[in-house]
Formats: structure tokens, C-alpha cells, sequence
């Protein structure tokens, strides 16, 4: 069996962690899908939604690194495509965003198992000043990979909160 490169595995462990993410929801009752904790915190259905618009645009991102280096790659949190993913997001049917999510998640790992080792090494430079010049595998690890297994513990949190919040009403 031929060695997987870092690509394969990151794609691998985004697929697996997303499809622990939608089993985590499949459990969830429905009440909790579009509660929201807290002013200022998101509901279970915005954290989908903004799984839904990052997984392709930091893939994207992953992707032109390694073939247009010369370009800057990225944005910030006032970002208009990432806040749109965000905003009346309970207007969104459960299912539709699951599909939804499947899908880019599997176009994701295809384009990523497109690349090389040496293409994850290649680097360019952010727009976001705070990351600077990185190579293609920092956006694949940390802004692709763990952004969305830390989801998951989000979505985790706000189930415990809705149950607290039960019990306490």
C-alpha cells in the first residue's frame, strides 16, 4: 500500500470529523437545532451553515497557495460571504444543510487528495496580516481540518446549555 501524503490523511480527517459533527446533530433534538445559547453565540444551525461556506473557500484557499503562490490568499471575520453563511440561518431546513454539507465536505477531500506534499509546502502570503506568509498546509490544518472539529465541541456545548436550560425553566 503506497504512503498517504499529508493531503490525503488531512482529507481523511475532515471527512471523519465532519461525519461526527452530522452524527452529533442526528442525535440532537429539534428544539436545540436553532436555539441560541447567549446573545452573540451561534446556534447549531448557523455553526452548519458556517461549515457549510468555509469548507470550500479554505480548500479553495488551499488550492490556489499551491498553484498561484504569487497571490494572496484568505480574509477576515468581516468577510461578506462568511457573515451571509451566517445570518438567518434558522430560514435553512436541517436536511438541505446536512446535504449540503456532505457534499462540499466530499469535493473537499477529492481536492485535496489532488495535492502533493510539495504542494502543501508551497507558501504564500495571507491577507490577513496576524498569519503572514504560510505554506499551503497551515490552511489546510488549522483553518480547514481543526476549524471544523472544533465545531464540533460547539455544537457539544450548546446541547449541554439547552438541556441546563430545560431542567433550570
Amino acid at each position: 500500500m503506497p504512503e498517504q501524503t499529508r493531503a490525503t490523511v488531512a482529507a481523511n480527517r475532515l471527512q471523519s470529523g465532519v461525519n461526527e459533527i452530522l452524527a452529533e446533530v442526528g442525535r440532537l433534538p429539534a428544539d436545540v437545532i436553532n436555539w441560541i445559547p447567549a446573545e452573540g453565540v451561534w446556534s447549531v444551525m448557523d455553526i452548519l451553515c458556517h461549515i457549510r461556506e468555509f469548507v470550500p473557500f479554505w480548500t479553495g484557499e488551499t488550492v490556489r497557495i499551491a498553484r498561484h503562490s504569487n497571490e494572496t490568499w484568505g480574509r477576515d471575520h468581516t468577510d461578506t460571504a462568511r457573515l451571509a453563511a451566517v445570518t438567518n440561518t434558522a430560514a435553512n431546513n436541517l436536511e438541505d444543510v446536512v446535504a449540503d454539507i456532505r457534499r462540499v465536505v466530499a469535493r473537499s477531500a477529492e481536492a485535496l487528495n489532488e495535492l502533493s506534499d510539495a504542494d502543501l509546502s508551497i507558501e504564500a502570503t495571507s491577507k490577513n496580516p496576524r498569519w503572514g506568509l504560510k505554506p499551503a498546509s497551515f490552511v489546510v490544518d488549522h483553518l480547514l481540518v481543526e476549524h471544523a472539529e472544533k465545531h464540533l465541541g460547539q455544537i457539544r456545548r450548546n446541547a449541554t446549555q439547552f438541556g441546563q436550560a430545560r431542567q433550570n425553566a
